[in-house]
């Protein structure tokens, strides 16, 4: 049976990052090696599904059914970070705040209805971020570079929409289609 890849996820506006985004690449380029997120890919993920049958995607649709959408609730973009630690990064990411904390409550939402449809919960504690660089090795200056980076206003998105999104991986990276 046919398969796709599938997230949910939101995508970020990404002319807010592109007055700084060829800074962020060319400075931390020097001290953190690996693959940089194209810039019009850039978004964050509540929760990765992995392959799915194509007859069962209508199911989650209709189980995220209004979760699915635009949310009047606006988005701050600020400061750079990454996981697990400066000095082991594996993701360099922009931090996202939220003030009313939708995007924690949507996730939760997300979560018990993913669960309940038979995906396993997630482990980890979940960290609003859009990963703008997947590392494959660093230098010793990685961590004070970044720090530099640690308060850098992005920019304010107004609104945020959540997405199904089917994530087909190529040569030259993802491509991203949303179905829902």
């Amino acid at each position: 049976m046919a398969v796709k890849r599938l997230f949910i996820g939101t995508f970020v506006d990404y002319t807010l990052f592109e007055p700084l985004y060829g800074e962020i690449v060319d400075e931390l380029g020097e001290v953190v090696f690996g693959k940089w997120t194209e810039i019009n890919n850039l978004h964050f993920t509540y929760k990765f599904l992995g392959n799915i049958e194509i007859d069962k995607i209508d199911s989650i649709v209709e189980s995220l059914g209004d979760t699915l959408g635009l949310k009047e609730s606006p988005l701050k973009i600020r400061g750079l970070g990454c996981f697990p630690t400066p000095n082991n990064p594996r993701i360099v990411y922009a931090r996202l705040f939220n003030p009313d904390n939708s995007i924690k409550q949507n996730y939760e939402i997300i979560e018990k209805k993913m669960t309940a449809l038979g995906f396993a919960p997630e482990v980890k504690y979940f960290v609003p971020h859009v990963t703008l660089m997947r590392v494959k090795s660093s230098l010793t200056g990685f961590a004070d570079k970044l720090k530099t980076y640690n308060n850098m206003p992005i920019g304010l998105m107004p609104s945020y929409k959540i997405n199904l999104v089917e994530s087909s991986l190529t040569n030259k990276g993802p491509i991203y289609n949303i179905i829902a």
